[in-house]
């Protein structure tokens, strides 16, 4: 598919949705790139915040639950806690004698085993090409398949690398880098004993009405994590999202509903969730006056900026590979100061 030199994003009206998410075809998936959102009004949804550090959003809570194995004070980590901690509760879902019950995790799950869901439109999809460099595997992260291709098999895991959402060679030129990647190996960097597994949802040009409890998208992305639940414990969510729904006054509205359904059908408390700003240079930016409302409308919800991160060259909405690197980073960062004990 030749894609526009501007390549742009559409409407949910201009993305045929299938009777069923889990064999999504990337022939559909290539109708991702159209206009903005028309609410948006040319993105003057609102005013964009001004540029400032790498991220904001002071959610209340913190650490997602799930302590310990107490070893004399050097235990390994277990449910999700960090090493060295003592006292806390076996995390598989189980109750330790004198802790509490891990959130998050499910019985007979790994230990050491952190699970994340990603969900959202084409920045968390992946849109530029990943260098040599960012296909290198790390041992220690694992992804859901999201489709059948290229050798794999949905829902089954295999060692992480990009294209998260899809196989390579398929779909929008080739996709494509996002920031699940570099998110997940930083994550790796501060656990090394522990295992990082992606369970990838998001979808190019869709309103966030998609992700709504009762529709296929929702029903398909609580199948695809209770099923990760049953190795280790979701420790957080990050999301990318909002272009198609440009502006929308009820956007924040919606937002929470998803993620409080998600948190209530997979009975993993207020683990953090972490959105992203979108590209400053783009029609969309008066979105993220929004975005920064997210913290004041979600227990524990945060966000991280995109100040200083490009666009690809041609299209002001997608950020190019080395912008998904470091807002991949970004998001590991923040999330690692919400899920430390």
């Amino acid at each position: 598919m030749q894609v526009p030199q501007q390549a742009r994003e559409g409407g949910s009206s201009a993305f045929a949705f299938p009777a069923t998410v889990r064999h999504l075809g990337w022939a559909l998936l290539t109708l991702a790139l159209v206009s903005c959102g028309a609410e948006g009004d040319d993105g003057t949804g609102g005013t964009g915040p001004g540029v400032g550090g790498a991220w904001t959003g002071t959610g209340t809570g913190g650490a997602a639950t799930g302590g310990t194995i107490a070893t004399g004070g050097t235990g390994d980590s277990g449910g999700g806690g960090a090493p060295g901690s003592t006292g806390g509760a076996v995390g598989t879902g189980g109750e330790a004698t004198g802790g509490t019950t891990a959130t998050g995790g499910a019985s007979g799950s790994e230990s050491n085993v952190q699970v994340y869901l990603l969900f959202g439109q084409s920045n968390m999809w992946g849109v530029p090409a990943p260098d040599q460099q960012d296909r290198m595997v790390n041992p220690q992260v694992e992804v859901m398949a999201l489709t059948t291709c290229g050798g794999q098999t949905i829902d089954e895991w295999y060692p992480a690398s990009p294209p998260l959402h899809g196989c390579i060679g398929q779909g929008i030129e080739n996709p494509g880098l996002g920031p699940g990647d570099y998110f997940a190996k930083t994550i790796a960097a501060a656990y090394p004993n522990d295992t990082i597994l992606l369970v990838p949802n998001a979808i190019p040009g869709v309103s966030i009405d998609v992700f709504a409890k009762g529709q296929t998208a929702y029903a398909s992305m609580v199948s695809r994590a209770k099923k990760a639940q049953e190795r280790g414990e979701i420790r957080g969510i990050i999301f990318h999202q909002g272009e198609t729904d440009n502006g929308s006054p009820t956007w924040v509205a919606r937002v929470k509903a998803v993620v409080e359904n998600l948190r209530a059908d997979l009975g993993i408390g207020d683990v953090p969730f972490i959105a992203g700003e979108l590209p400053y240079g783009g029609c969309c930016i008066g979105h993220n006056a929004l975005i920064a409302q997210l913290p004041d409308n979600i227990e524990n919800a945060h966000f991280v900026k995109a100040d200083g991160l490009a666009s690809r060259a041609g299209d002001s909405l997608h950020f190019d590979t080395a912008a998904q690197r470091e807002f991949g980073k970004r998001y590991g960062e923040l999330m690692l100061t919400l899920i430390a004990p």
